[in-house]
């Protein structure tokens, strides 16, 4: 059985509509939550085997836990995203939500706010991608975790790609007026890709 692939097109136009949801809504939403303008970069776009995984790790995430919201949509269209910052940025980044000026380890209330920060941005940018493609999704709970970068791709690939044992992955990054970061991984296979990319 041939593999499933996307041409050079088809990725181009999927790293449109990714970076229009991205661009209006999700920024939007996260400079609201902060309470400061937020500015965005979207990455390339990009269709990776399963032993091409590593790279995807960037270089700050190879020596230290991320803390991680995750969150997968199904419906018409299966996607996953994960949204991660170094595990001291995480903790900076709860404290700011929650109001508090010092942080420690993450109690339950902060890691709750994490994951439901990753609730709304990922509602963002799934709405205006129902909106920009006319497909339906809904989302399941999010989880927290921190852990390593790559223990926390390994576990969604392979809820999202197993079948094809391949991914289409697009990054994102986050920067606030006061300097904290936020990166959003969004991934799905050829498949829903391409499903995805009929809606246009």
């Amino acid at each position: 059985m041939q593999a499933l692939t996307l041409t050079g097109n088809e990725l181009g136009r999927l790293s449109e509509v990714f970076f229009k949801c991205i661009s209006t809504k999700t920024v939007d939403a996260l400079s609201m939550l902060l309470g400061e303008p937020v500015r965005c970069s979207v990455g390339k776009i990009r269709l990776y085997d399963f032993a091409e995984l590593d790279e995807l790790t960037p270089a700050f995430a190879d020596s230290e836990d991320m803390s991680a919201v995750y969150l997968r949509q199904s419906g018409d269209i299966q996607v996953g995203v994960l949204y991660y910052m170094p595990k001291k940025e995480g903790k900076r980044f709860a404290a700011r939500l929650l109001g508090k000026k010092r942080f420690g380890a993450f109690t339950k209330l902060e890691q709750s706010s994490l994951s439901e920060t990753g609730n709304i941005l990922s509602g963002s940018f799934f709405g205006a991608l129902a909106k920009e493609q006319n497909c339906k999704t809904n989302a399941d709970v999010p989880g927290f975790a921190v852990d390593t970068f790559k223990s926390l791709l390994e576990f969604q690939a392979v809820e999202i790609g197993i079948t094809s044992q391949s991914l289409i992955a697009c990054s994102a990054e986050f920067h606030s007026e006061s300097d904290l970061k936020l990166r959003m991984l969004i991934i799905l296979d050829p498949a829903n890709a391409k499903k995805l990319l009929v809606k246009c």
